[in-house]
């Protein structure tokens, strides 16, 4: 048997608009039961108020319920995986891989002065980005450490995403890194990439 967010969900689905009354009528729930469980499904980002009908009185407008795009699904995946083929596949595709990861780096707004606050400030940034990045200090320069792909689907097979990600976090830590050792999804699905000092350069 469904669950009932489930069934909220593919009742949204065929209903849009619906309010948190239609969907008491439709499940035969309670409205106290029902905008528990809405609220939920609009905490986890799965439905959103989109709109409102009046009461038909005194009282408050009646909240309308569709599904967010992350519910409806998107074609990011494929899309992304055309996008970085086609670069791959020009003679200026490194600095164009340079120019992605450097307009990602300029959202971070990071710290010029102090080395350990904008350290800091870029491990911030990117666990915004999803990476559950760390980072430790050494006597050759900070080693950082992605315990979490953000792409793994594309990852895999798409090491133009590995090169991103290395532009990236040498902008963002103001020091030219390397990565060392990539992420093993199938013989350890939780090893980290790590990135170290490239070897030669003095920090």
């Amino acid at each position: 048997m469904q669950s009932t967010r489930q069934q909220i969900l593919d009742y949204l689905s065929n209903h849009p608009g619906a309010s948190a009354a239609d969907l008491g009528r439709f499940l035969e729930m309670t409205a106290a039961n029902i905008r528990y469980h809405l609220h939920i499904l609009v905490e986890e980002g799965l439905i959103q108020v989109s709109g409102f009908r009046p009461a038909g009185g005194a009282g408050r407008p009646i909240s309308l319920y569709d599904l967010t795009s992350r519910s409806l699904g998107t074609n990011l995946a494929p899309l992304l995986k055309a996008i970085l083929e086609s670069i791959s596949k020009k003679k200026s595709a490194d600095s164009d891989f340079l120019v992605i990861a450097d307009s990602l780096a300029a959202e971070a707004n990071l710290d010029q002065g102090n080395r350990i606050l904008r350290f800091n400030q870029a491990l911030e940034y990117l666990n915004r980005l999803n990476y559950h990045a760390s980072w430790e200090a050494h006597p050759d320069g900070p080693q950082v450490f992605l315990r979490h792909c953000p792409y793994q689907d594309l990852a895999k097979d798409q090491d133009h995403l590995c090169l991103i990600d290395n532009y990236l976090i040498s902008i963002l830590f103001d020091t030219p890194l390397e990565l060392s050792q990539k992420r093993s999804f199938s013989k350890n699905p939780f090893s980290p990439c790590i990135f170290k000092q490239k070897s030669g350069i003095v920090n």
